[in-house]
């Protein structure tokens, strides 16, 4: 490759020659070169770029760089950099025009990892069409997680392109080897032997050096080959490699290398406007001035107006050699050269590193903007670093208010209760009741039980500073969940009052949000509404675009809790502003909002589309909140869509997810599949403790669960007291867990309540009306179980016109579920019945049966218990002997016959047959009484053959009580399905289908057919 051998790297050189002629001619591949700082991987790399160029292969180059403030992509914006040089007629629009910086577009390279991997892989391959293509990552063990996934993601999709990939990293020091899974071929350079040392003192001094002088160099420098060459050239060994770098840098000009010193402070790589501001030199002396370091091969050759230090070490011995206040004043100049517009983490990284060459309130406000924008950008722990630091800095200081909020900030953002107790004591050290109401206010939100004593001593102190009261009652029990939410509540509401009236901007939008976030319950609805105008208007009015984008998302969700069809519209125009601002945070909400309405409208499509955009976005660990996200979303789209069977193995996993009620979901989708004995177990687990444990932001699922388990059970007191809570939200929705779930229209629960209490007028009223909130609001599933539930009702009803209309709404469910995708007609619960009159839910002795939308209604008769025993338990078989007799437990006679010859035994069995036939035909004929006296006969008949004597023969059963109740059984099953055949034929199609008789008997359908019992 090199026209110059490397020393010692014959066999990665051949590799490398290999690899590249195998991009040229066929495929690429990745290929690590890995070692400690100058072992020579750069050298080794540079030889197999000199190749692939002389091949006629496009040679692309990015480095990563260790600073905190570096960007995302950094070494892939290079790679894009160079490619637009290279190929001018490339087009690098969408994704790769934010990672380029392009200021037209407001989209951050984060926002939406898939689609740029995706892109810059593309634009890679493309070019790999008409000539070969090399890209050389150098530094890796310094690059951002991002980069090192987009490596991956191009090695993984790439295998069989020309395009190769190298990268270059150390693989000592605390950084480790960086994490690159795809499939590599690593190339680990390791010192060079004591006579390869030798030849390269020889090459590099131009004599052959003697034995003393070999050894001593192969021991000093452990054959690296950078350190080798770097004390040969000043022709002694030196304590160390730096002070070789001092001699080197002493060859310069004084000027050079103060401008070094000042180009050691911005990093590793450098712009020359930004250098020649920092070091107050004209750009283009400056520019003179480094040409001279690169004809020392200090630096590298520019790129533009970019520069780079040859070896890290060198800009380390510069950086070393400057006096800590000078060092200090120059990161001073950078923040000041960088300006508002530079990156936030550049920003803050010479803030704290210029300590008090900048004032603490700069620095501070510096440190913060950092953090806001790390959050931002979804990168939780560079936030936390940078609040860290601020915390540090602030508790320094003599500002007591900038104190309490950073802490509360930081031990908010690492849960660390010491710094949380500690800032609250200085806030009730100072008289501001605004701040200390934000302290008791963040404190209430912080998760932690056994602080609850102390959340509510706080909020009780914000209370006592706000009304100028010296006693404050805490009724209920101190420190209990009720009494918190009391106090958090009122605290918001006085704070807002007193910020409104001291025109306190900041403490008035953090007090509207708190009071918004207290009061999550159906019964606050439209107060929530009124909030999120005010924290709108608040938000314009101050540039809080922060504030700005959730108010949007809180608005459109209180308008579909209020059934206010402008909910849409509101809607739009959070997703498009969020777009707009390009942020990943706001990306990562539009995503989840869009995914939730489009669902709400029965648009799977574009719902499935951002959920996996969304879920994209999780892949990245810092994305914290997203597992509880896709956990729920995965229930209620399932849900939504009637996909019950697929929920199962979710429910086990919901727990993990840290999900607040994930048994009250699993109780709910027991009763859309009419699981009976699930939704009892549901029941009894939560027990008395509902209202309570699903106050709040959970009520209305726990709402929509009592009156769908008051369905399924047919319990009264239960559907009574669904009806009773849920009757006051007529007209608005059933919306919880912060808007994460939309659960239909209130109307719709309420109508179930009316149907299990056997009001079929209130139950039709019901299901009309939240068929028409649906209308209004394009909320096209929950139309369709709104009129599958009307149908059937109306089909119970059974009044003038009922029937016929009830057939209209089911063919328009049926052609709407089709439209919509959805086999089962949407998020339809179990509406088949077969259930007894009990003059509640219906009249006394006559049975409901219901099956595939047709409901009849027949009288008692004793096959109908069996039958329904059996729906009760599918796929169980059930002696016959527990069907007939009231007492199961009693026990059954064994009934073995004595053995008889042929002639009697013939004689007997005809008399048998014939009163079997007068038992099956008395049955069949409802003729119990009878049945019963000819079954006497027949025993007695059956006792008398026992007590005789038999001849030799083939002994047979006969008589026994099994044998009796089978024949009873089946007769009255046959004789109910004879009756069905006549007023419900699909039903006794369906039955006699899936019932087996004999001495068991047992239900089992070919398809799920789910009854209300």
């Amino acid at each position: 490759m090199d026209p110059t051998p490397l020393i010692g790297r014959e066999h990665p050189a051949g590799v490398l020659r290999s690899a590249v002629a195998r991009a040229r001619d066929s495929h690429g591949g990745l290929i690590l070169v890995t070692g400690e700082a100058g072992i020579g991987k750069t050298t080794l790399v540079a030889g197999a770029a000199e190749e692939a160029r002389r091949g006629g292969a496009l040679v692309l180059g990015g480095s990563c760089w260790e600073a905190a403030g570096t960007p995302g992509y950094w070494p892939w914006t290079q790679v894009l950099r160079a490619l637009r040089r290279a190929e001018p007629g490339t087009v690098l629009d969408g994704p790769l025009a934010a990672l380029l910086g392009d200021p037209h577009t407001g989209t951050a390279p984060e926002a939406d990892a898939f689609a740029l991997h995706d892109a810059v892989t593309s634009a890679l391959v493309a070019t790999a069409q008409h000539r070969p293509v090399l890209v050389v990552l150098d530094d890796l063990h310094w690059a951002d997680g991002a980069s090192l996934r987009l490596l991956e993601f191009a090695a993984r999709h790439t295998w069989f392109e020309r395009l190769l990939l190298i990268g270059v990293h150390r693989d000592t020091g605390p950084e480790g080897p960086p994490a690159v899974s795809a499939p590599a071929t690593t190339l680990a350079l390791t010192g060079l032997s004591r006579d390869e040392t030798g030849a390269l003192l020889a090459r590099t001094t131009g004599e052959a050096p003697d034995a003393a002088l070999i050894d001593a160099t192969h021991r000093r420098t452990g054959g690296n080959p950078f350190f080798i060459e770097q004390t040969a050239a000043l022709g002694e060994i030196t304590p160390g490699v730096r002070d070789a770098l001092h001699r080197r840098l002493a060859l310069l000009s004084a000027p050079v290398t103060a401008l070094l010193g000042h180009a050691a402070v911005l990093g590793r790589e450098f712009g020359l406007p930004l250098l020649a501001a920092v070091s107050g030199t004209h750009p283009a002396e400056a520019a003179a001035l480094l040409r001279q370091a690169v004809t020392a091969r200090l630096l590298t050759p520019p790129a533009g107006d970019r520069y780079g230090f040859a070896h890290d070490l060198v800009r380390e011995v510069l950086y070393e050699a400057l006096p800590a206040a000078h060092a200090r004043d120059r990161h001073a100049a950078a923040v000041r050269a960088l300006g508002d517009g530079a990156p936030p983490a550049a920003r803050a990284r010479h803030a704290r590193l210029a300590g008090d060459a900048l004032p603490p309130a700069d620095r501070l406000e510096i440190l913060q903007a950092a953090a806001a924008d790390a959050t931002n950008r979804l990168a939780h722990e560079e936030a936390t670093g940078h609040l860290r630091h601020a915390h540090r800095l602030a508790r320094a200081g003599d500002d007591a208010r900038a104190r309490v909020l950073t802490g509360l900030r930081y031990g908010e953002s690492v849960r660390d209760w010491d710094v949380l107790r500690r800032t609250a004591d200085e806030a009730r050290e100072l008289d501001d009741p605004g701040l200390l109401a934000r302290v008791a206010l963040s404190l209430y939100r912080v998760e932690g039980e056994e602080h609850r004593p102390f959340q509510a001593e706080m909020l009780l102190a914000a209370t006592r500073a706000l009304t100028r009261a010296g006693h404050v009652a805490a009724p209920g029990p101190a420190g209990s969940w009720a009494e918190l939410e009391r106090l958090a509540r009122k605290v918001a509401l006085q704070a807002a009052v007193r910020a409104r009236r001291g025109g306190d901007d900041a403490t008035l939008a953090f007090s509207l949000l708190a009071r918004y976030n207290t009061i999550w319950s159906p019964e606050h609805a439209a107060e929530r509404e009124v909030l999120t105008r005010e924290i709108l208007a608040l938000a314009r009015r101050t540039g809080d675009i922060d504030a700005e984008h959730f108010g949007m998302a809180l608005r459109w969700v209180a308008l579909v809790e209020l059934g206010d069809p402008g909910y849409a519209a509101q809607l739009r125009e959070f997703a498009a502003v969020g777009r707009r601002r390009g942020l990943p945070r706001y990306r990562l909400s539009v995503y989840t909002d869009e995914a939730i309405g489009a669902a709400l409208r029965g648009d799977f499509a574009l719902a499935d589309r951002q959920w996996r955009r969304l879920r994209e976005l999780a892949q990245a660990p810092e994305a914290e909140c997203i597992p509880f996200a896709d956990a729920h979303l995965t229930w209620s789209f399932g849900l939504l869509r009637g996909r019950y069977d697929e929920l199962d193995a979710l429910h086990a996993r919901l727990t993990a997810h840290e999900h607040p009620c994930p048994e009250l979901l699993a109780g709910i989708t027991a009763a859309h599949r009419g699981d009976r004995p699930a939704v009892l177990r549901t029941l009894a687990a939560i027990g008395t403790d509902g209202d309570r444990r699903y106050a709040g932001d959970m009520a209305a699922l726990w709402l929509r669960f009592q009156a769908q388990a008051a369905e399924v059970t047919a319990d009264r007191a239960l559907a009574l007291r669904a009806r009773d809570t849920i009757a006051p939200h007529e007209g608005r929705w059933a919306v919880a867990l912060y808007g994460y779930d939309i659960g239909g229209p209130m109307a719709l629960w309420r109508g179930v309540a009316e149907a299990a209490l056997g009001d079929r007028d209130a139950a039709v009223a019901a299901f009309e009306a939240a068929a028409g909130s649906a209308d209004a609001l394009g909320a096209r599933p929950w139309a369709l179980e709104a009129r599958t539930r009307l149908a059937a009702a109306l089909t119970v009803r059974g009044g003038p016109g009922d029937t016929a209309r009830a057939a209209e709404l089911r063919d328009r469910v049926r052609a709407e579920a089709a439209a919509l995708g959805l086999a089962t007609g949407g998020p339809l619960p179990a509406a088949n019945v077969f259930r007894p009159g009990d003059g509640a839910a219906g009249e006394e002795g006559v049975w409901t049966l219901t099956y595939d939308g047709v409901t009849v209604h027949v009288p008692d008769a004793k096959g109908l218990h069996d039958l329904r025993q059996l729906i009760a338990n599918p796929g169980t078989g059930i002696p016959v002997t527990s069907l007939l007799s009231p007492d199961p437990g009693a026990p059954v006679p064994p009934g073995s016959d004595p053995v008889l010859d042929d002639e009697a035994r013939a004689r007997y069995q005809r008399h048998l047959a014939a009163l079997d036939e007068e038992i099956d035909r008395a049955a069949a004929l409802g003729r119990d009484e009878k049945a019963a006296a000819l079954d006497a006969e027949r025993a007695a008949l059956v006792a008398e053959l026992r007590a005789a004597a038999g001849l030799a023969g083939r002994p047979r059963r006969l008589g026994d009580a099994a044998e009796r109740a089978r024949k009873t059984v089946t007769a009255r099953i046959r004789d109910t399905l004879r009756k069905l055949d006549v007023r419900h034929p699909a039903l006794a199609a369906h039955l006699r289908a899936s019932v087996t008789t004999g001495t068991h008997c047992t239900y089992r359908p070919a398809e799920p057919a789910h009854f209300r019992l």
